[in-house]
């Protein structure tokens, strides 16, 4: 099965040379394009909020997240009119359980969205999701990950998830 609504997530790291260098960097994508920032803010943003080192993972992203509430980034900073935008970050949880990521569809047994069903269910906003070891984005409904993800990528478990607005 191919995802129809899939879009390549290694287009934000066009053009920077930053970006060449770097493995392990799904989370800073995921930045880039839930934020719709650079790459390189993204990554900066990734070593100061998350400690990230370079061609390291992101450790407790839900969490820090989580604690962070919003993120503010400075655009266009070296034009002559630069721009300063701040987003909210919402866990979906409530009462300390992670309900945002629950598939209420299944009545027999407790289980977590899988991408695709995430996909289908939040189809409307911004949001960061985390599966095994790997970070992605969901906008509008189109699925913003790895090219390779495009054909078996819908079926992994969503561990965790973060409304941009």
């Amino acid at each position: 099965m191919k995802l129809e609504n899939f879009k390549n997530g290694y287009d934000v790291t066009l053009g920077s040379s930053l970006a060449k260098g770097e493995t392990n960097d799904c989370a800073v994508r995921a930045f880039a394009n839930a934020f719709n920032i650079t790459y390189d803010t993204a990554h900066q943003f990734a070593a100061d909020k998350f400690e990230r080192k370079t061609r390291k993972g992101v450790k407790g992203m839900f969490i820090t997240l989580s604690q962070l509430g919003f993120a503010t980034f400075d655009l266009f900073q070296d034009s002559l009119f630069p721009e300063r935008k701040t987003y909210s970050i919402h866990p979906l949880k409530r009462n300390n359980k992670r309900i945002g990521i629950i598939n209420t569809d299944y009545t027999h047994k407790v289980v977590n969205h899988t991408v695709k069903t995430f996909c289908s269910k939040f189809n409307k906003g911004t949001y960061i999701l985390t599966v095994n070891n790997h970070a992605l984005t969901i906008k509008d409904g189109v699925i913003i990950d790895n090219p390779n993800y495009k054909f078996t990528g819908y079926r992994r478990i969503v561990e965790s998830a973060c409304e941009i607005k």
